[in-house]
């Protein structure tokens, strides 16, 4: 019964991050665990979704994700479920998030469904941590590597080679050769440059065909060294989100077509696929699994038990709280072994640098010797 007499386009706050800072922009994974929690805690104290919802929003700090949130307020108070709410923004809210979401609100038990997502937020992200962390001194021994023997190649070596060319001597192989090097890359650098780039975008062309994609990812996997440790990853991601989607009362089929689309190794995707192919056919779990080659003896065992006892939930947590330990233990065998390595390396690289630098000034030595 209103008549409205002005009508504006309402703005939508922004954050001062500038657009063109696309990076910037992302609302971090911790921040969507913390609204995770916090809506779990507000809905098991009693408080209806809207209110949750709006208390949330009105206390949100990030103005990136308040915008969000208060997206998805609106959506619910126009009447749409949370799930169809979340699944607007894909790029924070995974299939996984949004498939449990609404198993939640189907069997009235939505604040137990967004703990348990809490849970897999931060362990995922205690994983990646770990990987990084363990990663980290080796990757610095690399680009110090890297700058050392590039300050000696194109620093130090050009002076000395104006000393070799006046004395005309017959310079020693090793010599010849990284003076070679030293010029080419102070004369042709922007070539080294081009060709980094042109490998990198022949790489990606070639990542971007099904048939690439599935051989990298194929060579990932028995890659000496990260291999192992790269398998035990994507097993334990796969168990883990296989028993949370389970333990929350979503159909076999439905939670493997889910935790396809979190595995992002082809090769073990299209294991997944092949395992789904199976169960429709009215085979039990163990058997695809079996058949895939990617999971060890043990972890067949302990799902045919599974199956058998109606506990599968339980047992695939249990495999995945098993592969955790071992996941850190190969990341600190990796790391031990790869230091080492790096510094042995580096070291040879350096000698044979010095040595190419010696070997003609004891030439020079005996000359005047003589």
């Amino acid at each position: 019964g209103l008549v409205p007499l002005t009508i504006e386009l309402q703005k939508i706050p922004s954050s001062d991050v500038p657009q063109f800072i696309p990076f910037l922009k992302k609302v971090k994974k911790n921040d969507i665990i913390l609204f995770t929690r916090q809506l779990s805690t507000m809905l098991r104290s009693g408080s209806s979704l809207l209110d949750s919802l709006h208390t949330i929003v009105e206390q949100s700090t990030d103005e990136r994700l308040k915008s969000v949130l208060s997206s998805i307020y609106q959506n619910v108070a126009a009447g749409n479920s949370l799930s169809s709410a979340f699944s607007q923004y894909p790029h924070l809210f995974s299939q996984l998030y949004t498939s449990m979401v609404k198993v939640g609100e189907a069997g009235g038990m939505l604040d137990q469904v967004l703990d348990r997502l809490a849970i897999l937020g931060l362990q995922e992200i205690e994983i990646n941590s770990r990987i990084k962390s363990a990663l980290l001194y080796p990757l610095i021994l690399l680009v110090i590597s890297f700058l050392v023997v590039n300050f000696l190649v194109v620093g130090v070596l050009p002076r000395f080679a104006m000393v070799f060319t006046a004395s005309q001597m017959k310079l020693p192989l090793p010599t010849q050769l990284v003076l070679g090097t030293s010029l080419l890359l102070q004369r042709l650098w922007w070539v080294f440059i081009l060709a980094i780039i042109f490998a990198g975008f022949l790489f990606k062309r070639y990542m971007d065909t099904e048939r690439g994609k599935y051989r990298i990812h194929a060579i990932a996997l028995n890659f000496p060294i990260f291999g192992p440790l790269y398998t035990k990853i994507q097993i334990a991601r796969f168990s883990r989100t296989l028993s949370a989607l389970i333990g929350c009362g979503v159909p076999l089929l439905e939670s493997l077509s889910v935790v396809e689309h979190t595995i992002t190794n082809i090769s073990i995707r299209q294991a997944i696929q092949d395992i789904r192919s199976s169960i429709t056919k009215g085979k039990p779990l163990v058997e695809p699994i079996k058949a895939s080659g990617f999971f060890s003896p043990m972890v067949i065992q302990m799902v045919a038990t599974g199956e058998r006892s109606g506990e599968l939930d339980k047992v695939l947590e249990e495999i995945a709280s098993f592969y955790e330990p071992e996941i850190e233990h190969t990341i600190k065998n990796l790391t031990t072994i790869l230091e080492p390595i790096m510094l042995l390396i580096m070291g040879v690289v350096v000698a044979f640098i010095a040595l190419s630098v010696l070997l003609p000034i004891f030439n020079l030595i005996k000359v005047f010797r003589s």
